[in-house]
């Protein structure tokens, strides 16, 4: 059927309270339940290898940049020879020279930003460092460190950068922390048992392996990786992913209007939504025209149907826009046979007339 849409969603969901937020809405969906496996990229080192790597990259950044900067206003231009010349060259080269340099601030910004790229993951190395040195300071091998005072050291809060919501930098500072937790555990300092932690050991912070997010590495070179001792770790997991198939009912009828109200409640990715959403609004719009069409002109073969609605725009829903429709021969054939389905067109022969 062509009068189908679909929502992917992966990881784990309630699937009775969607089916039925949909079922509500008029457009009831059928729940398929697959599995596909992620593969996670994360950058791998101690603290001190990735801190010395990133340093590094933006060092090599800013001083690329800097060059760059000594090299265009370092430019000369040979003196035509005479006063006519020198004007007409001095008219084009200005031209060229106002291009040029806007040209070279585009490269530069695009380029050069890139360092910036690595600054937020140095932050996150430096603090995850700090956490790790704080944890190590407080507790010592052998204490057994209850829930609730763990959720204490969690809960203080370093101070909030320039421009930074009180509310992202508490998240972020929680962020850390569990992270410093989970390297703690991964690096054999501590064992989580039940609603306890063991501290088994210390060891210097800039020699604890962590992890960080692939992004942070996937623009350097393997050589340059391979000398700071930074591998970059692939895992992969299986991870849920349910598919929501709309049959020609859903599409015609349903209340997107509802749906929209609760879709953060849904758990369904917000681009995910917005595709489908689009891709129901587009096919109502053919729909429509589609009616219209066949009550306009009586019996329409497919092929008739087709060449009616490829030869007139859709009114467009703003002043000077209209939609153009290039529908292929197989989904006119399939939409009208989707309609009669539901019982809003009839075919006699080869035709198809409106109810």
């Amino acid at each position: 059927m062509v009068l189908e849409e679909m929502i992917i969603i992966r990881g784990l969901i309630d699937g009775p309270e969607i089916a039925r937020a949909f079922r509500e809405a008029g457009m009831p969906t059928r729940i398929t339940q697959t599995v596909t496996l992620d593969g996670r990229v994360a950058a791998k080192g101690t603290i001190g290898d990735i801190r010395a790597l990133l340093k590094g990259e933006i060092a090599r950044i800013e001083k690329l940049r800097k060059e760059f900067l000594a090299d265009e206003e370092g430019e000369e231009f040979d003196a035509p020879e005479d006063e006519e010349d020198a004007d007409d060259r001095e008219d084009k080269e200005g031209a060229d020279d106002r291009e040029d340099e806007e040209d070279a601030d585009d490269w530069e910004d695009e380029y050069f930003d890139t360092g910036h790229l690595y600054d937020p993951y140095l932050d996150m190395t430096e603090c995850i460092a700090e956490d790790i040195a704080r944890f190590m300071e407080k507790y010592r091998p052998g204490d057994v460190i209850s829930m609730a005072d763990l959720k204490e050291w969690m809960a203080p809060l370093a101070d909030v950068a320039p421009g930074e919501e009180r509310s992202d930098a508490l998240a972020k500072s929680i962020l850390y922390k569990m992270t410093a937790l989970s390297m703690l555990d991964k690096n054999g300092l501590i064992e989580i048992v039940g609603e306890t932690v063991t501290v088994k050991g210390h060891m210097d912070p800039e020699d604890v392996i962590i992890t960080i997010p692939g992004e942070a590495a996937e623009e350097i070179i393997p050589e340059t990786l391979k000398e700071h001792n930074v591998t970059m770790a692939v895992t992969v997991t299986p991870v849920p992913e349910h598919l929501l198939i709309f049959g020609p009912e859903a599409i015609i009828d349903g209340d997107l209007d509802m749906i929209d109200e609760i879709i953060d409640d849904l758990g369904i990715d917000e681009e995910e939504y917005i595709s489908f959403r689009a891709g129901v609004s587009m096919k109502r719009a053919v729909i429509a025209r589609t009616l219209e069409i066949l009550e306009e002109r009586g019996t329409l073969t497919p092929e008739e149907a087709l060449e009616t609605l490829n030869g007139t725009p859709l009114e467009g829903t703003e002043e000077a826009y209209s939609i153009s429709l290039e529908l292929t021969s197989e989904f006119v054939k399939g939409l009208l046979n989707d309609l009669k389905k539901v019982g809003l067109v009839r075919k006699k022969g080869e035709k198809f007339r409106a109810i």
